[in-house]
């Protein structure tokens, strides 16, 4: 075996039980340390205690370990490897993959290779926070004075078995010095995990509207929800609460009524972690006739132009439809937010 071979191999067994961590080797000869999170459309997103966050192009790689669960496809459309962990390959631009039987198999390191970490509900010993604030403005001066505001911000708290969410959002659209939408919102949901899929929720809700015939609505509920998948890629999760609401009407009446809800929560990333879409809300009716529709929703984009500025667009509808008023607000929102 070659000198630089030997080396290569001293390099592999020592080098991981030093760094405790991923470890990746350039075609150039750098040797770099951190945690492999996603590869997808040619771009390798490292994390590293020494420098944040690295994006480096995928084709530029000799090899690298993994020696965690993961997920490998040579493309989109291809077949899935679950893997249990990856060795490097002697050959220039490959790794081994090994799989849950310890089979190995060579797999080169080209632009349409997919990675993904399968991260399904580590039940962390420490506390992991993560979140974002997001802001628009928008003001139009033509025949008609037009200004729109909104702020949101998101927060997700992981700790052992529990996740905890709180969101907020604030919206008002002015045309001709005349308020058209003016309502704030709330939401803490609380996940306790029976399972690394399945998990119970019990949350709380409230909005207040200046505008529309319903000023307030509050919501407090329970039930069962669905880990579909989560991993360094994509997320999706379902729920079906039970809830107990409360309606406040411009005209000072006011409903309590039980309501049954499905929740959904969805994300998807592109390009090496920087293009995300999503989507999330509920919809919901009472079990009576007092609200026959009960939707909140939301579709956006957001892209991450360093690691913590983000440029961000949503669609935003939040309709009630009851016997005593009727509730509809729509807005689309370009912004500008941190995230972390």
């Amino acid at each position: 075996m070659p000198y630089t071979q030997y080396l290569f191999f001293i390099l592999y067994i020592v080098w991981p039980s030093l760094c405790l961590a991923d470890t990746v080797w350039m075609k150039n000869g750098d040797i770099i340390s951190g945690s492999v999170k996603v590869i997808d459309n040619n771009k390798m997103v490292l994390e590293t205690k020494y420098a944040g966050t690295l994006t480096i192009k995928a084709t530029e790689v000799k090899t690298f370990t993994i020696d965690k669960p993961a997920v490998v496809k040579n493309n989109l459309y291809a077949q899935k490897f679950f893997i249990n962990e990856i060795k490097p390959s002697e050959e220039n631009g490959a790794i081994i993959i090994v799989d849950k039987r310890g089979e190995e198999q060579t797999v080169s390191i080209t632009n349409n290779l997919i990675l993904y970490k399968q991260t399904i509900n580590e039940f962390l010993d420490k506390v992991s926070f993560s979140g974002n604030i997001k802001g628009g403005f928008f003001y139009d001066k033509s025949t008609k004075k037009t200004e729109q505001y909104s702020l949101d911000t998101n927060f997700i708290i992981k700790y052992s078995l529990w996740r905890h969410n709180v969101a907020t959002n604030l919206r008002r659209n002015l045309k001709n010095d005349s308020v058209s939408t003016y309502y704030y919102t709330g939401l803490y949901n609380l996940d306790k995990f029976i399972t690394p899929e399945f998990f119970w929720q019990s949350s709380a809700q409230y909005r207040h509207d200046w505008i529309e015939d319903i000023s307030s609505k509050k919501s407090f509920g329970t039930g069962p929800g669905y880990q579909l998948w989560d991993n360094e890629l994509s997320s999706f999760a379902l729920s079906l609460l039970l809830n107990y609401q409360e309606m406040h009407y411009q005209d000072n009446e006011s409903s309590r009524h039980p309501l049954a809800t499905i929740r959904w929560d969805y994300q998807r990333f592109f390009n090496g972690k920087s293009l995300r879409l999503f989507t999330n809300g509920s919809i919901g009716r009472s079990f009576d006739d007092t609200v026959s529709l009960d939707l909140s929703a939301t579709i956006g984009a957001a892209y991450r132009v360093t690691d913590w500025f983000v440029i961000s667009s949503t669609f935003n509808k939040d309709k009630d439809r009851t016997k005593e008023g009727y509730s509809n607000n729509i807005n689309y929102i370009l912004g500008l937010g941190v995230t972390w």
